[in-house]
């Protein structure tokens, strides 16, 4: 696991580009990492909520400073990545050891999973840090208000945003090992009624070799990738109960891959989102209208005849509203209908589906120190019928330093365009009688903080996947259960029994001195399928420390420690990594930055046969103005 180091309608509060001016005396200002939007889809405080949840502020991405986000994620709790090589790579993020295809992805409220993969998931190994200036990340089943592939959790990922009055931009360059370029501007404007922002960046790397051998192999060809990404928003009060906006991205990404029929492949990638928003506030509700578009194309290029090419589109029109009744309850309300159309080289006429669904969620806060939410959804797929899924969760605060929290939920997954019209070319026949996957997730937590400024969170999480979509035949250890037809060597199938994934997570932080902190995080999960048998990639230990320090005045560093033990076998040796970074602030807005990964020149993989960074350094420059 790389360990380097959505809101759905807007967060509460505005991602700075520029520092935010001193609150008045009377003012009582909420850390940003202390409002969560998607865990109720509406602004909360983070210590009402009853599921886990962390939260990565613009801070956290400058201090860490890492090119992918993914690094970023892996040092949360709960959450591990695996990388098949260099930036550009295919690279997974994990939820409690479930795999991609049970947690759902956002960016500006814009669902991004690729709905023609063998089953949708987003491929973090392009999303660079470039223009981020949030990420939440809420873990456990959440397709009550989210419906499908919300099974492990969310990820939310939001842009800067301005918060200085009129215009405020920040630049920031990077270069080092790998021949890596990295390039970002942001451009803000904000005023009484107008928000505007606009995000550029550019990466450009020949990388590293994507196959390799353990120890490095020198003479294997380097990987490189070159990704250009565009984003914009603008939020303008058309009245004081009237506000309409418009989010969008797109990026082009140029990768080399190492593929099955030769080792000098290539994938380009197209992609482009936009979200359309309305909202009103009348009364005691605030009622949000949108209609938002995702287009996906890939193609690769390794030496087959033609090419294999991946084109498809998510459509989504959604209500939302939000009313209060009194001070102690708050319903939550809306309806969704989306639409995700798949064509690729083998599937060459195309499939679509849509899923219309109608949810509620009820918040009470029963005592000043009890607060409980129950939620429920209704789905209607056009392949697969209707579904039913739920969410109960609650947080009890007996005094004001401990908060106890529980939740318990119920989700689906349908099969995918791939899983139900299979691959002739590589033998994988049509599964038309495949059935959705149903999941039932539980945790219990506990979170206190200290008169010291140092905090404990603790959490304990069983998730139960039935019905899950395996894939059986030849080259695997499976046997198909039904007869495959002629010609054809492998195929999906749902096979019976409970896969169970269950641990325990920890996080930590605290000021050793007025100049020295640490963070640390350490997740134990065991994954088994229905045998009884691990799955692969994730490791029983994953653990996280970060020791943060004010070296000098105008001086910062941090020093980040990753190690994953108890790996399953055929996944390869544990492995202990070591990252840094400095930050000289040569003025009030401008810094120059030094990162060092893999500080020890450790060999080794995050996935069986796919090499990881040697020592690598890199300088930078940031400024703001």
């Amino acid at each position: 696991m790389r360990k380097t180091g959505i809101s759905m309608i807007a967060l509460v509060a505005a991602i700075p580009i520029q520092t935010v001016a001193e609150p008045a005396e009377d003012e009582t200002v909420i850390p940003l990492d202390r409002i969560i939007v998607t865990a109720n889809r509406t602004e909360t405080s983070a210590n009402r909520v009853g599921s886990a949840v962390a939260v990565l502020t613009s801070e956290d991405l400058d201090a860490g400073g890492d090119l992918l986000l993914a690094d970023q994620l892996s040092r949360l709790p709960g959450v591990s990545t695996t990388a098949s090589g260099p930036a550009g790579s295919a690279t997974e993020v994990r939820i409690r050891g479930a795999a991609p295809r049970y947690v759902a992805v956002f960016v500006d409220g814009i669902r991004v999973d690729d709905p023609t993969n063998i089953a949708p998931s987003f491929d973090f190994g392009s999303l660079t840090g470039v223009g981020v200036g949030r990420v939440e990340v809420l873990r456990g089943t959440q397709s009550a208000l989210y419906g499908g592939s919300a099974v492990a959790g969310i990820v939310s990922v939001q842009s800067l945003r301005p918060v200085s009055e009129g215009f405020s931009q920040r630049i920031q360059v990077e270069g080092g090992s790998y021949n890596t370029r990295r390039l970002a501007y942001d451009l803000g404007y904000l005023s009484d009624r107008l928000e505007a922002r606009l995000s550029l960046g550019h990466v450009k790397s020949d990388g590293f070799s994507a196959v390799d051998t353990l120890p490095r192999d020198p003479s294997l060809d380097s990987d490189g990738i070159e990704a250009n990404r565009l984003g914009f928003g603008l939020r303008y009060d058309l009245t004081d109960e009237m506000v309409v906006g418009l989010d969008a991205f797109g990026q082009r990404t140029t990768a080399d891959y190492d593929g099955w029929w030769q080792e000098d492949a290539v994938q380009k990638r197209h992609e482009a989102g936009a979200r359309l928003y309305a909202e009103w506030a009348h009364g005691a509700s605030v009622h949000t209208f949108e209609v938002s578009r995702y287009e996906l194309d890939r193609d690769l290029f390794e030496g087959a005849p033609g090419a294999d090419f991946y084109h498809s589109t998510r459509t989504t029109f959604g209500y939302k509203g939000v009313t209060d009744v009194g001070t102690r309850l708050q319903f939550v309300y809306g309806v969704d209908s989306m639409r995700e159309t798949g064509r690729t080289a083998g599937m060459v006429d195309g499939m679509d589906a849509r899923t219309t669904g109608l949810y509620g969620q009820a918040q009470w806060a029963a005592t000043s120190d009890l607060d409980l939410s129950l939620a429920v959804r209704g789905d209607h797929n056009s392949e697969f019928g209707n579904f039913a899924s739920g969410r109960l969760s609650g947080v009890w605060r007996p005094t004001e330093t401990l908060a106890l929290r529980g939740a318990v939920a119920r989700g689906f997954l349908a099969p995918s365009f791939y899983q139900r019209a299979g691959a002739a070319e590589w033998g994988i026949a049509p599964a038309s009688d495949l059935d959705p996957e149903r999941s039932l997730s539980y945790e219990l937590g506990a979170d206190l903080d200290l008169a010291s400024g140092a905090s404990v969170g603790l959490t304990f999480f069983q998730l139960e996947i039935d019905n899950a979509i395996t894939y059986c035949g030849k080259f695997t250890s499976l046997t198909c259960d039904s007869e495959l037809p002629d010609g054809f060597t492998n195929r999906y199938e749902n096979r019976e029994g409970l896969s169970r994934n269950r641990g325990v997570e920890l996080e930590a932080s605290v000021p050793l001195t007025e100049r020295l902190s640490l963070a640390g995080s350490y997740t134990y999960t065991d994954a088994r399928d229905p045998s009884g048998n691990r799955r692969s990639r994730v490791p029983y230990h994953d653990a996280s420390l970060t020791l943060q320090a004010a070296l000098v005045e105008d001086v910062s560093g941090q020093l980040g420690l990753t190690h994953i033990s108890g790996r399953p076998t055929g996944d390869g040796d544990s492995f202990t990594v070591v990252n840094a970074a400095l930050a000289w602030d040569l003025a009030l807005d401008t810094s120059v930055t030094l990162r060092l990964e893999n500080l020890l020149d450790k060999s080794y993989q995050e996935v069986a046969g796919y090499g990881t960074s040697e020592r690598a350094v890199y300088v930078g420059l940031r400024k703001s103005f």
